[in-house]
């Protein structure tokens, strides 16, 4: 039997689509998939060959030509899977391939989206309401797997030095690759003041993000890299992203969740504080510039490079800012972080268990087409 042939791509949306994306990849690859990606703009960032044997770059490419391309090359593939991006999703349809979705966020959708219910494998990866959501809706729960999050067991936290300043996940189409470089370069500097001794600063970043810091602190990693980093770190401060959240679960790194940069951050770190998984979480609105999270994800961007703007340009603003983040990091690094339970209540191993599914679909398909 041949193996079986995958396409694979990734939302354009921050960091943690194209990190699961490439999470699956090096499993799949294990598994014996011959593997292809497509995709756009950062999502490349994280994307290699080897596991892939090609990988096609459709930036700033129309929907009609990705359209065409898909139709062009659908017989070479059992399974186009993608990583949120439900356009892509919708085009693959279009395109005549079988489609495979996994979906960080599944409890947050206002609506999940109607590409949904036309796939052949829907994995949720499981977060608070994400069951009692599939389970409400028979269509999505005829297709769907609730898979554990797609991080290795929980390691030990072994503290070093350096403080990690993640800062990836900045990307969206909502706002410009100037603005993401805005709120990383405020945050950098924010967290380098408020250290209380010299202790070095390791950032991790898009490679436009670190192109445009040009900071010698700042490097872009694999995701291996980056779970060495954090536990490996007397503390981390990022943005409050599902995929960041289950990283410091993983690896038991104590965490200041840093100032949202999209509408599902301040329901995420919330969640994490109402049920006492949050070790420290700083919010727009204590800087006296609260976001409404319930505004339009354009509305919401728009405010938040806004806050970046007035606070980088204002001297009063910056030295809160550092002053909260002083305060609120002064007890950290003394006892591994609250995050690490979130393995404890939805597991960990979810890759093995995604990529075994993806694989018995796509042989399903390459059997059936036999």
């Amino acid at each position: 039997m041949a193996h079986p042939r995958l396409l694979l791509n990734a939302q354009p949306f921050g960091f943690g689509p194209a990190a699961a994306t490439a999470i699956l990849a090096e499993e799949l690859a294990r598994l014996g998939c011959v593997l292809d990606y497509v995709g756009e703009a950062h999502t490349l960032d994280l994307q290699h060959t080897p596991p892939y044997r090609t990988i096609h770059d459709w930036t700033d490419l129309p929907e009609g030509e990705r359209l065409a391309r898909l139709t062009e090359t659908a017989r070479a593939y059992d399974l186009f899977v993608t990583a949120m991006d439900f356009p892509a999703a919708a085009l693959a349809r279009r395109a005549g391939l079988d489609v495979a979705v996994y979906d960080a966020l599944t409890w947050f959708w206002p609506e999940i989206p109607a590409v949904a219910r036309d796939t052949v494998l829907y994995l949720a990866q499981d977060f608070f309401g994400v069951r009692e959501r599939i389970q409400a809706d028979p269509a999505l729960r005829s297709r769907a797997l609730v898979v554990p999050p797609l991080i290795p067991p929980r390691r030990t936290w072994r503290p070093g030095r350096h403080v990690l300043v993640n800062l990836g996940g900045l990307h969206n189409p909502y706002w410009t690759t100037d603005d993401a470089v805005a709120y990383a370069r405020l945050m950098l500097d924010a967290v380098r003041a408020a250290q209380p001794v010299a202790r070095p600063l390791v950032a991790t970043a898009s490679r436009r993000v670190a192109a445009g810091l040009a900071d010698p602190a700042v490097g872009t990693y694999d995701h291996a890299a980056v779970l060495d980093l954090m536990g490996s770190a007397a503390y981390a401060c990022m943005t409050p992203g599902l995929g960041h959240i289950y990283d410091a679960a993983a690896t038991g790194v104590p965490t200041l969740w840093l100032p949202s940069v999209n509408e599902s951050h301040p329901a995420q770190a919330s969640r994490l504080a109402a049920h006492g998984y949050c070790d420290a979480h700083l919010d727009w609105a204590d800087l006296g510039q609260a976001v409404d999270a319930a505004t339009p994800t354009p509305d919401f961007l728009a405010a938040v490079a806004a806050n970046v703007r007035r606070t980088s340009a204002t001297s009063a603003l910056r030295e809160t800012l550092t002053t909260c983040i002083a305060k609120l990091t002064a007890d950290l690094g003394r006892a591994p972080g609250r995050a690490r339970s979130l393995t404890d209540r939805f597991g960990h191993g979810g890759t093995r268990r995604a990529a075994t599914a993806l694989v018995r679909r796509a042989t399903a398909k390459e059997e059936s087409d036999g």
